[in-house]
């Protein structure tokens, strides 16, 4: 489950009904449809609270969802079942239900909630599929973060770099520099880019030059890759975002339209082993390696090994060839943007660049 949601789940008042039930489903879908509210998805809250209703009184709900998971939150089962007919209701399989899902133009009516337990009834083989797929996003708004740093890397004196991505997903962020940013003066990446970023997405001005630096070559990892060029996995992606979150969905949208043009390139692999071949080709350039809101699902052994390749190989960086380890990861309800740098000194410079919402939003400068 995105952490996200879990500080949102994790920061409830402990009067809040379904947390402490004896079945940990219901927990789990009361608890999503309360972060659903809190990350402005009426639409999902609603959704999420029919469904434990009716899973209280034993209906389909139950019928699907019982014994189901021991770890609902964590495996992020409230999610898998809305994202399974979303998916279906994305191919244009179920026009009934696509009058309610404003991804499809629709609008959420007063019947939407049981129309969805109306379709669990009688389609219980796609739902099977959808509860099988882990919840899977490409959170689009966060290349805000990559487009500052490519800016902000100029201040240590770099023109171009490598950028190396870890938990990229689909890879669509691998394109950040074919995305706009805009904030005063300050623009950055293409101004040709449908997929635009204004200044009310940041809540201040990124001391950063207006001119950035060159990506010279991108590549990412995932332990589940995305084939941005593969329908299906496309759609699959999309039906994971929150179909009232219209901007979300049309961001995703664009995105996805560039990477058929700039197809990503994403490695299947662990993110310790995947960087430490990466790393050990010659760097004769600036290497950045990202990633965001990723470190809690590497697990404590990954973590080790990814940190212990950094470090070694941060040791031979030089002041022509740096190495620097930018990441966006979570601090309580917002994220930290910190970013430690290798460049033949002793000791590696450590910064806190930023404070930024999970998604991208309200961007503000240190």
């Amino acid at each position: 489950m995105p952490f996200y949601y879990q500080y949102i789940a994790s920061s409830l008042p402990f009067s809040n009904p379904g947390l402490f039930t004896e079945d940990p489903m219901v927990g789990a879908l009361r608890t999503q449809s309360t972060a659903c509210e809190a990350l402005g998805s009426y639409m999902y809250r609603d959704l999420f609270t029919a469904l434990a209703d009716d899973y209280e009184d034993g209906g389909r709900t139950y019928a699907i969802l019982a014994g189901r998971s021991d770890r609902p939150v964590h495996d992020a089962i409230p999610l898998r079942l809305a994202g399974a007919i979303h998916k279906v209701v994305l191919e244009g399989l179920e026009p009934r239900l696509a009058r309610h899902y404003p991804s499809m133009g629709g609008s959420p009516g007063e019947d939407f909630t049981a129309d969805f337990i109306g379709y669990m009834k009688d389609h219980i083989d796609d739902i099977e599929m959808g509860l099988g797929r882990q919840v899977q996003t490409n959170e689009v708004g966060r290349s805000v973060v990559h487009l500052v740093l490519s800016h902000w890397l100029t201040t240590l004196d770099i023109t171009e770099f490598d950028f190396l991505e870890v938990g990229a997903s689909a890879g669509l962020n691998l394109n950040f520099d074919k995305f706009y940013a805009c904030f005063g003066q300050l623009r950055m990446g293409s101004q040709q880019s449908p997929l635009r970023f204004m200044g009310d997405w940041f809540g201040n001005a990124p001391d950063v030059p207006r001119i950035g630096a060159t990506v010279r070559r991108r590549r990412g990892t995932d332990i589940s890759p995305i084939d941005v060029r593969n329908h299906e996995d496309a759609t699959r992606l999309l039906s994971f975002i929150w179909p009232d979150q219209k901007a979300r969905f049309e961001r995703t949208q664009f995105a996805l339209d560039i990477a058929q043009e700039n197809p990503p390139t994403v490695d299947n692999a662990s993110a310790d082993t995947w960087i430490s071949q990466q790393l050990q080709r010659e760097r004769d350039c600036t290497t950045v390696v990202f990633h965001s809101i990723v470190w809690q699902y590497l697990g404590k052994e990954v973590q080790q090994r990814f940190k212990e390749s950094m470090s070694e190989f941060g040791q031979s960086a030089t002041k022509k060839a740096p190495l620097i380890w930018a990441r966006m990861e979570p601090s309580g309800p917002v994220a930290d943007v910190r970013v430690t740098v290798w460049n033949g000194k002793k000791k590696p410079t450590e910064y806190r660049l930023a404070e930024v919402g999970y998604h991208g939003q309200n961007f503000t400068w240190l």
